[in-house]
C-alpha cells in the first residue's frame, strides 16, 4: 500500500511526516521555521486563523513562544484535525487552540472576526491564490496581518517534466505558483507593506540532509518501523526527485507577509 493510499495524509502519512519532522509538523523547518515566518511581528494577545494547520504544531508554537490569545486551526483532513485536537489536550492548551474541518471553499467565519492569518505551506494546495487572498482579507480586522510560507514556484509558465514528474510522485494535490503571484494577489486584496522571501536555497541543504538522515540509521530504521522497507525507499526515491526540482530552482519555498491598509476596509 502506498503512503497515499489512505488520502492525501492518511495515517501512514501523517506518521511518516512527524517523525521527519517533528511532533504537530507535516512540513518542513520546524518551530524555527515558523519563527522565520513570524520574524519581527509582534503576536502577544492576537487572535490567529491558522489555515491549513495539519497537526497543530504551528499553532502550539504561536501560544507558547509568541504569546497569541488564541488559535482556531482550520483543515479539510479529518485525521489531521484529529491529532491536532489530541495533542491540544496533550499539552493542556485546549482552552486556547481550537481545531476543525472545513470543506474547501470560503472560509467559514464572519467578516473582521480575526487580528491575524497564519498558515504555513498549505495554501499550494488551494488553485485560486486570488480569490484566497480576498476571503483572507474579509475575516480579518482592520490592519490585520496575513504571515505565510508556502512551496512555490520560479515563475507562472508551464511546468517542466522534472517538476511535474516530482509532483506525480508525491501523489499530492499542489498548485504551485510563484511569488510574484502571491504579491499581485496580496495587492490586490487590500494587502500592503508586503515582504518576500525566497527561501529555496535554504530548503536545498535541508532538504540533502533530510535524505541523508532518512537514508542511514537511527532515522531509516525509525522510518521503516512506521512504515515499512518499501515505502521508506519510496519516499526517499521522492525526496531525490524534490532535492532535483531544488536543484535548478524551479521548486522555490518561500514566505510573504502583508497589513491590511485602510483603503481595504469597507
Amino acid at each position: 500500500m502506498s503512503i497515499t493510499d489512505e488520502g492525501e495524509y492518511g495515517q501512514k502519512q501523517i506518521d511518516f511526516l512527524e517523525l521527519v519532522w517533528g511532533e504537530g509538523f507535516l512540513s518542513p523547518g520546524g518551530s524555527a521555521e515558523v519563527d522565520l515566518v513570524l520574524e519581527g511581528l509582534d503576536l502577544k494577545g492576537l487572535h490567529i486563523l491558522d489555515i491549513g494547520c495539519g497537526c497543530g504544531g504551528a499553532a502550539f508554537h504561536l501560544l507558547r513562544a509568541h504569546g497569541a490569545a488564541s488559535v482556531t486551526g482550520i483543515d479539510i483532513e479529518p485525521l489531521v484535525i484529529t491529532r491536532a485536537s489530541a495533542l491540544a489536550e496533550k499539552y493542556q492548551l485546549t482552552d486556547q487552540a481550537r481545531f476543525e474541518v472545513v470543506t474547501p471553499g470560503p472560509l467559514p467565519f464572519p467578516d473582521g472576526q480575526f487580528d491575524m492569518v497564519f498558515s504555513k505551506d498549505a495554501f499550494l494546495h488551494i488553485p485560486d491564490k486570488e480569490t484566497l487572498m480576498q476571503d483572507v482579507a474579509r475575516v480579518l480586522k482592520p490592519d490585520g496581518m496575513i504571515a505565510a510560507s508556502d512551496w512555490m514556484r520560479l515563475d507562472d509558465g508551464p511546468l517542466s517534466e522534472q517538476l511535474r514528474d516530482y509532483i506525480a510522485a508525491e501523489g499530492l494535490d499542489m498548485h504551485m505558483c510563484s511569488l510574484q503571484r502571491y504579491e499581485k494577489a496580496l495587492a490586490s486584496a487590500g494587502f500592503g507593506h508586503i515582504q518576500l522571501t525566497d527561501r529555496n536555497a535554504w530548503y536545498l541543504a535541508l532538504a540533502q540532509n533530510e535524505h541523508a538522515s532518512m537514508t542511514t540509521s537511527p532515522l531509516r530504521d525509525q522510518i521503516v518501523d512506521c512504515i515499512g522497507e518499501e515505502e521508506a525507499d519510496h519516499t526517499a526515491a521522492i525526496w531525490q526527485k524534490m532535492i532535483g526540482v531544488l536543484k535548478i530552482g524551479e521548486h522555490r519555498p518561500g514566505h510573504f507577509r502583508g497589513t491590511l491598509t485602510n483603503a481595504s476596509q469597507n
